[in-house]
C-alpha cells in the first residue's frame, strides 16, 4: 500500500516539476522520495542533468513548493499531506560512476600484474 502511494507520488511530482522546469535544456529525474508520517517534511532527492544548474533548479523548486503541494493534494490522496516539501540533489549516480571507475583501474592493475 505505502509503495503504491510513493509510485503515485512520484509520478505526479515528475508532471509537476516537468511543468515548472525553468530550463527546458535541463534533464530533471526523482530519484527517490521520503513520505513523511503524519503531515511531517517529505524529502524530494533529484537527479540534474547538465550537473552545473543543480543548485538554481534545487533552489527554484524549494521556493515553488506550496504550488507543488497544492498540486500533490488535488491529484493524490494522502491521509497525511507533508507540512513541507524540500528538494535534494542527489549524487548517487556520480557515486556510482566513481565505483564504477575504481573498479575499471583496480582489476587494470591486476591484469598487468599477472602478466
Amino acid at each position: 500500500m505505502k509503495e503504491r502511494k510513493k509510485f503515485e507520488t512520484i509520478r505526479k511530482i515528475s508532471e509537476i516539476i516537468y511543468k515548472l522546469n525553468p530550463k527546458k535544456n535541463v534533464l530533471l529525474t526523482i530519484v527517490d522520495l521520503k513520505l513523511p508520517k503524519k503531515g511531517g517534511v517529505m524529502k524530494v532527492y533529484l537527479s540534474v542533468f547538465p550537473e552545473n544548474d543543480i543548485e538554481n533548479i534545487i533552489g527554484y523548486l524549494n521556493k515553488k513548493q506550496k504550488t507543488i503541494k497544492d498540486e500533490i493534494r488535488k491529484n493524490v490522496y494522502l491521509r497525511y499531506l507533508p507540512s513541507k516539501i524540500i528538494f535534494y540533489p542527489s549524487f548517487e549516480f556520480k557515486l556510482a560512476e566513481r565505483v564504477l571507475k575504481l573498479i575499471d583501474e583496480n582489476t587494470k592493475k591486476e591484469k598487468g600484474t599477472e602478466n
